[in-house]
């Protein structure tokens, strides 16, 4: 079976570097996926969900803003932000979910409020992976 090479990285560190069979990731276009040998390309990332395909198991992320390059079957992704749903402390990011709202409602320069509005975009999307993934 056709494998894709993916990586994940962050500023802080390489998050994933692995062999896969499939990757469905949230860009500023909607929701792509991408297979072995898929076509060159470089996309934008929003903050959303990242799935990973392997060996016929799915794992999740919550990711941040970045970019993604897929070059000679590999995908590199590159992000600010990448968590795996069971490592997201949901009540700590409700709290973070909080203080941005209540950020957004003061006087805010333009670069507090596009700081701001961006902590609050990956809250959201964290608590969404969560929620969606929570084990029942």
């Amino acid at each position: 079976m056709a494998e894709l090479h993916l990586k994940i990285v962050t500023p802080e560190k390489l998050i994933f570097d692995e062999e896969v069979s499939q990757v469905n990731v949230s860009t500023e276009q909607g929701e792509i996926g991408i297979l072995p040998h898929h076509a060159n390309l470089m996309a934008k990332l929003e903050p959303g969900e990242l799935v990973i395909k392997k060996d016929g198991k799915a794992e999740t992320m919550a990711i941040g803003d970045g970019f993604l390059q897929i070059t000679d079957n590999i995908l590199t992704v590159m992000t600010d932000l990448a968590t795996y749903a069971g490592d997201i402390d949901e009540r700590a990011v409700e709290d973070a979910k909080k203080r941005a709202e209540a950020a957004l409602t003061q006087t805010l320069s333009d670069e507090e409020y596009a700081e701001t509005f961006a902590a609050l975009e990956k809250s959201l999307a964290q608590l969404r992976v969560k929620r969606r993934h929570r084990v029942r």
